[in-house]
Parts: C-alpha cells; sequence; structure tokens
C-alpha cells in the first residue's frame, strides 16, 4: 500500500510527463523484486508451518518441543497491535478522502485498502478464536496467507507496468525522430 501511495503522491508534485516515462520502469523494479522476496517469504513460511504443525502432532516429545517454542502467543500484545494498524488504516482512508475525493476512482487503491484491512481482521479472529496453543500455528498459516495474497497483488502490479513501459519507450523512441 505505502508503494501505491508514494507513486499516487509522486504523480500529483511531478510533472505528468516526466512521471509517465518513470511509473512503468518503478513499477517493474519495485514489484520484480516484491515478487522474489514474496516467493521467499512464501518459503520459509510454508517451511515454518510445516514444522510447527509437525512437532505439535509428534506426540510426546515433539509436542512438548512445539509447547515451549510456541505455546504461548502474546494475544493481548497482538491484539493491541492490530488495533492500532487498523485504526492508522482507517485515519488513512479517512484523511486521504478528504484530501482529495477523486482518490477514490482510483480503484487498485480502494481494493488494496479493502484487502489490507479484511486480512487483518481475519487475523484478529484467528488470535481470538483459536485454543492458545494453537494460535502461533493459526498465526502462521495466515501469515502463509498473506504473503501469497502479497504476491499476487505484486504479479497483478508486475504485469500492469509491460503496458506503462511500452508507452514509455514508443514516447522515447517517437521524440528523437
Amino acid at each position: 500500500m505505502l508503494f501505491t501511495v508514494v507513486m499516487l503522491g509522486l504523480s500529483l508534485i511531478m510533472e505528468l510527463r516526466v512521471y509517465g516515462r518513470i511509473q512503468g520502469i518503478i513499477t517493474l523494479i519495485v514489484t520484480f523484486l516484491w515478487v522474489v522476496g514474496a516467493f521467499f517469504t512464501a518459503l520459509l513460511a510454508l517451511a515454518k508451518l510445516f514444522l510447527m504443525f509437525g512437532l505439535f502432532v509428534a506426540a510426546p516429545f515433539g509436542t512438548i518441543a512445539y509447547l515451549a517454542l510456541w505455546g504461548s502467543f502474546p494475544t493481548s500484545q497482538a491484539a493491541a497491535i492490530l488495533a492500532l494498524l487498523l485504526l492508522l488504516k482507517i485515519v488513512f482512508a479517512v484523511l486521504l478522502v478528504l484530501s482529495q475525493p477523486k482518490f477514490l476512482k482510483v480503484t487498485g487503491l480502494v481494493v488494496l485498502l479493502l484487502v489490507s484491512v479484511l486480512v487483518q481482521v481475519i487475523l484478529g479472529l484467528i488470535h481470538s478464536f483459536l485454543p492458545g496453543p494453537l494460535v502461533s500455528i493459526g498465526d502462521q498459516f495466515w501469515a502463509l496467507i498473506t504473503v501469497v495474497v502479497a504476491l499476487v497483488w505484486a504479479l497483478v502490479m508486475l504485469i500492469g507496468s509491460i503496458p506503462a513501459i511500452i508507452n514509455a519507450l514508443r514516447v522515447s523512441g517517437s521524440a528523437g525522430d
């Protein structure tokens, strides 16, 4: 979301002709790095989830090891952080609309904000409904889901940057003629 907001902010302060030329290239580079990072993070999250689940079901010694490592999850601290993040997202959305109501027409930004809030609310529900020792597994599972959502979003942005790069190359090529 930060990248999208920064790019929108740049479009407001830069000359549109210059912004149009660099927007696609910056998006391509950032989203490529984002895809690579999200892919490796997903692999790490999956490996940790398998480790946690494997230890939990490997009674008795694996379960004891799981409980020693991840048996107590700080749900109250996590709830406080999630509540603060949700408040910040709501404040961000309100201030964004107050600053420029036309931002509501930027479908990608609105969908991204809604997905971000939805993922966070579901994480809060996971923390509150799972039994204490299983919260760590649920949290790790949701971390994997969140990384997959981020990976899909990055792939969409990466594919979306290709037409902007082609247009920038066309404009650059015709300007030299």
